[in-house]
């Protein structure tokens, strides 16, 4: 009778495994049922399961989709899509919540097919207002995580974001998009990224790299070609050791004869510009932003230059930061590079009330500064608003965070592992 117990108890064990592990099998619904249901719309409640698409889910307007711990949406391997074909998409609609989704993307499974050039996009909206993206999970695929054009009030938190082949979240020609409170890793491009917007607040994100050459290259990019991007205000986030630029700040065609006036301020920027393959690496690179103002932020151990001014850069202002530890970059030899501010494009900065110490090359490089504070800032106050507590910097505003790597979801399959394994043989362990 044991023995057939345990036996039976086998069976059971290794069913509910399987089941847990293999996709599709727990997602019963394809693509149709959901958009059945979606139009008819309210809420669209997805149980735990990996849903395999054959064509893309169609958000319909004043919906919620989302899921609970366990939904995980994906694509088949070598799945033949067409370019702007996502996982998710809407049309010309309104008031969409998406939320508690896993999206896998599956790029090792699509890997004839190249990063950032439109394929398999997690969510790609046009023409769409009051939307919110929040409490997801973005990974392993070839486009961007949210990407969303000519649309308008558009929440992006709570999310966690890594292993993408373009970026995190895109808005493109948009309005009034906050991005907050989101966990991401950058591959192929960027973190947190906008073209041609407005009214725009980036706040509260933890930003890193995947550190070997495909980890991308800005945590933040802000980026303008028709001169529409005003209103834009990136603060009290922590951009821990990117690959290429913390933010990148990049004006060209019609672009370069506006004024933008980004607002950066009370930011860690800490070992950013790792890179070995991108030249302009570091803190912040301005290549033709103007009025820009850099306040009460810290960088520690940039590499290339804390702020890099490459071009235009004019009524920039830089007040009460800390520069402290720049090196050169990694590997490419420079102009400028080592210093903690560099203007190559003469924009005569405004550089005052700053805290400079231990700059590899020199505090800054073909500018000027006032009212400088060369003490060590890691061991007496200074007007930054910061203070090094012997492991890390602390601000009022900003949260404590850790700054290491973005839990594998493997640690969910360990657990897994670690309950069918008590299940068979009576006996319990943690898998940390």
């Amino acid at each position: 009778m044991k023995i057939f117990s345990a036996i039976i108890l086998s069976i059971i064990s290794f069913t509910i495994l399987f089941m847990l592990l293999s996709p599709g099998i727990a997602g019963a619904a394809n693509q149709n049922d959901i958009n059945q249901e979606l139009q008819q719309g309210g809420i669209i409640h997805l149980p735990a399961g990996t849903y395999v698409l054959t064509d893309s889910i169609i958000l319909q307007s004043n919906t919620i989709l989302e899921g609970e711990p366990g939904t995980v949406i994906t694509i088949p391997d070598n799945a033949g899509w067409p370019a702007w074909k996502p996982l998710i998409s809407g049309n010309g609609v309104q008031n969409i919540t998406i939320q508690n989704l896993e999206i896998n993307a599956n790029s090792n499974g699509n890997s004839e097919t190249p990063h950032g050039a439109g394929y398999y996009n997690c969510i790609y909206m046009i023409d769409c207002d009051n939307v919110q993206v929040y409490n997801c999970t973005f990974h392993d695929g070839l486009g961007d995580g949210l990407r969303i054009k000519r649309s308008k009030n558009i929440e992006f938190y709570n999310n966690f974001v890594y292993r993408l082949g373009h970026d995190g979240f895109f808005g493109i020609e948009s309005q009034y998009i906050e991005c907050f409170n989101n966990r991401i890793t950058t591959r192929t491009n960027s973190g947190l990224r906008i073209w041609n917007s407005a009214n725009v607040r980036f706040h509260d994100n933890v930003i890193d790299a995947q550190l070997d050459a495909g980890g991308g290259d800005p945590g933040i990019q802000i980026e303008d070609s028709n001169g529409t991007v005003g209103n834009v205000e990136i603060y009290n986030n922590v951009l821990n050791r990117t690959w290429g630029k913390g933010v990148w700040l990049v004006a060209y065609d019609s672009g370069v004869s506006n004024t933008q006036e980004v607002l950066i301020h009370h930011n860690l920027f800490y070992e950013t510009g790792q890179s070995y393959n991108i030249p302009s690496t570091g803190g912040i690179v301005n290549d033709g932003f103007k009025g820009t103002q850099i306040y009460n932020n810290v960088f520690d151990g940039v590499k290339n230059n804390a702020f890099r001014n490459q071009a235009g850069g004019q009524g920039t202002v830089i007040k009460d930061n800390v520069f402290t530890s720049t090196i050169q970059h990694a590997a490419i030899s420079q102009t400028g590079t080592g210093y903690a501010i560099a203007d190559l494009a003469g924009a005569n900065l405004s550089v005052t009330n700053n805290s400079f110490y231990n700059n590899e090359n020199g505090d800054v490089y073909q500018t000027s500064i006032s009212d400088a504070d060369f003490r060590d800032p890691e061991t007496h106050q200074t007007s930054s608003g910061w203070t090094w507590t012997g492991s890390t910097w602390t601000c009022k505003s900003v949260k404590p965070m850790e700054l290491g790597s973005i839990p594998l979801t493997t640690t969910i399959r360990l657990r897994l592992m670690a309950i069918i394994y008590s299940i068979l043989y009576c006996k319990f362990f943690v898998v940390s």
